[in-house]
């Protein structure tokens, strides 16, 4: 049985640079084009963390 993987410092930097992203798009420069591509690259950045997310818990599960 698989278990989720540890929380490790790619889980940190993603989560860090995501709230770091909005709290320029909303509290230092509030425009609106500015927090519809910060909320895009949020978007791609928590896609790729799904992705490796997925990876290291079906592919290192067995280490």
């Amino acid at each position: 049985m698989a278990f989720f993987p540890s929380f490790d410092r790619y889980d940190a930097a993603i989560l860090v640079t995501s709230l770091a992203l909005l709290f320029f798009a909303y509290v230092i420069y509030p425009h609106h084009l500015v927090q519809i591509s910060i909320w895009f690259i949020v978007f791609t950045l928590y896609l790729a963390w799904m992705a490796y997310f997925l990876w290291k818990w079906m592919f290192e599960a067995e280490l």
